[in-house]
C-alpha cells in the first residue's frame, strides 16, 4: 500500500502530514548541530547560554546555585508585571484603620465563658456522634451560645467512648467460620450549665433544637430548685388555670394584662388567624 492510499485510509490530509513530518525533521537537524561531540563544544555552548539565557535555562542555574528568584526580588522591592499597582497612601492608611467587627474576630478565637458565682449545676448537656469533626464543631457552638444568652457553661468535657462490636457469618452451614467483624465508635462530650435560670436554660435548649447539626445526637438533664415555701404547697389542689402558687406567676400576670389591654384588642380586631381552628 503506498504511502498516499495510507494515509487516506486513515482519513489524514496529505497535506498536514507533510508539513508535520518536515517540521519534525526540521527539529532533529536543529539538535542534532546543538549536541556537542567535544568536552570543549560543551563548555563553549554553556558559556554562550550564560551570555543569552532563556527562561527554562535561567530557572535552572538559579536552582543549582541555590538562589530564590522570587524571594530575592522581594527583598530587593523588584515587582512583576502581574502584580497590581500600590494604592493611594490615603487610601491604604484608611484601609489600614479600619478593623475586623469583634464577632468575626472571635470565630478564630475560644469562646467566651461566664464565671459561675456558685457553681450550683443545673443542666447536663451531652452530645453523642460518630464523626469527632461534627462534634467538636456543635459543642464550640453550643458553649458560645451560652455565653451571648448569659449562661455560664463549663466544657465541652470529653466522655468515654462506647465501642461496640459484632460478628456476623458470611455464610451458613460449613461456611460459618467465614465471619465479618462490625465495630461502631460512639464519641461524647459534655456542656455542663451552673447558675443558670430554668427558663434561660429551656430557650438555650431550643435554640440548639432549632440549629441542630446533622449526624450529632443531644440528651440533656435539668434540675430545678424551688424555695422552701414550695413544700408548704404540697397536697393542696390545685384548680385548673391557676397558677397562683407557679414560679412563672410574674410573667403569666404581664400575659394576661398585655392580652386584656384595650391597644391590644384594637389591633387584633381585623386579624385573621392563617390557622383553621377545628373542634
Amino acid at each position: 500500500m503506498s504511502l498516499k492510499e495510507r494515509l487516506e485510509d486513515l482519513e489524514i490530509n496529505e497535506r498536514t502530514y507533510r508539513e508535520l513530518y518536515n517540521s519534525q525533521r526540521e527539529a532533529e537537524i536543529q539538535f542534532k548541530k546543538r549536541e556537542p561531540e567535544t568536552v570543549e563544544e560543551a563548555k563553549q555552548i554553556f558559556e554562550d547560554m550564560k551570555k543569552t539565557p532563556d527562561h527554562h535555562t535561567m530557572l535552572h542555574m538559579y536552582k543549582r546555585a541555590g538562589v530564590e528568584p522570587i524571594k530575592l526580588a522581594k527583598e530587593r522591592g523588584i515587582t512583576l508585571p502581574t502584580d497590581k499597582p500600590p494604592l493611594d497612601p490615603k487610601t491604604q492608611e484608611a484601609l489600614d484603620a479600619l478593623q475586623t467587627p469583634i464577632n468575626v474576630r472571635a470565630i478564630n478565637m475560644r469562646p467566651l465563658r461566664r464565671a459561675a458565682e456558685h457553681g450550683v449545676p443545673v443542666c447536663d448537656f451531652q452530645l453523642r456522634s460518630y464523626s469527632i469533626r461534627n462534634l467538636e464543631f456543635f459543642a464550640d457552638f453550643a458553649v458560645r451560645a451560652a455565653y451571648y444568652m448569659g449562661l455560664p457553661a463549663r466544657g465541652p468535657i470529653p466522655l468515654p467512648k462506647i465501642t461496640e462490636r459484632w460478628t456476623v457469618p458470611r455464610s451458613n452451614f460449613i461456611f460459618k467460620k467465614s465471619q465479618e467483624n462490625f465495630e461502631r465508635v460512639t464519641m461524647r462530650r459534655l456542656v455542663q450549665i451552673q447558675d443558670g435560670h430554668p427558663d434561660v436554660v429551656k430557650a438555650w435548649l431550643a435554640f440548639l433544637t432549632k440549629h441542630q447539626y446533622h449526624g450529632v445526637g443531644m440528651k440533656a438533664n435539668i434540675w430545678e430548685y424551688e424555695s422552701l415555701d414550695a413544700a408548704t404547697n404540697v397536697g393542696v389542689e390545685v384548680k385548673e388555670g391557676e397558677y397562683t402558687g407557679r414560679r412563672e406567676k410574674a410573667m403569666l400576670d404581664k400575659v394576661q394584662e398585655i392580652l386584656e389591654g384595650q391597644g391590644y384588642k384594637e389591633a387584633m380586631k381585623q386579624y385573621e388567624s392563617p390557622v383553621e381552628l377545628r373542634p
